[in-house]
């Protein structure tokens, strides 16, 4: 293996799990001090959460695909969600054989909360960047994205997180479906 090729590789595998860690670890003391508490939500239900608050009025067969996960699993992850009242179902009143799944208060609460959190933990670390480093990560990452999604096409479906407006425009994920197709990624 080229030794660049090698180097790119393990680079890109450390900053993954880096980033991994810093938006998924556990909330220190000083963190959990009105914030999120230690052990009350996995990072897969805390997804379920960020996919049912942003899909409202959301389904589980719409979990399971937009989460790429399997129907029991999101069945499961949607009961423990409900058993700790951060999610509701009730029937669809245009279709009873649905149930439709939004968030409690608590729920949008905790969400909220953990939004916060990733994004001062995120904020800590390119804060702290050289202001040349900063950009340069940014295009980078925006480059390996899109020449990514240009070799693989599917990946584009795999990586979207089907957020909605929340950052439709500026999301790298749907200028380069714009650029390989012509146009936006269904917002649904």
């Amino acid at each position: 293996m080229d030794l660049l090729l090698r180097d790119a590789q393990k680079l890109v595998e450390r900053f993954a799990e880096l980033v991994r860690a810093i938006l998924e670890r556990e909330p220190s003391n000083q963190e959990n001090a009105g914030e999120i508490e230690t052990g009350a939500i996995t990072p897969a239900q805390l997804a379920a959460l960020q996919y049912i608050g942003r899909h409202a009025p959301a389904y589980v067969g719409g979990l399971s695909d937009g989460l790429a996960i399997s129907y029991p699993a999101a069945t499961k992850t949607v009961d423990r969600l409900v058993n700790k009242s951060l999610v509701r179902r009730y029937d669809d009143p245009r279709d009873r054989r649905l149930t439709t799944l939004a968030l409690t208060p608590e729920g949008s609460e905790l969400l909220d909360r953990a939004k916060r959190l990733r994004h001062e933990r995120l904020s800590s670390v390119l804060g702290r960047m050289a202001d040349g480093d900063h950009k340069a990560l940014l295009r980078g990452l925006r480059g390996f994205l899109t020449t990514a999604f240009l070799i693989d096409h599917e990946l584009i479906g795999q990586i979207c997180e089907r957020c909605g407006n929340e950052c439709y425009e500026n999301c790298v994920i749907n200028q380069a479906h714009l650029a390989l197709y012509g146009s936006a990624i269904a917002e649904t």
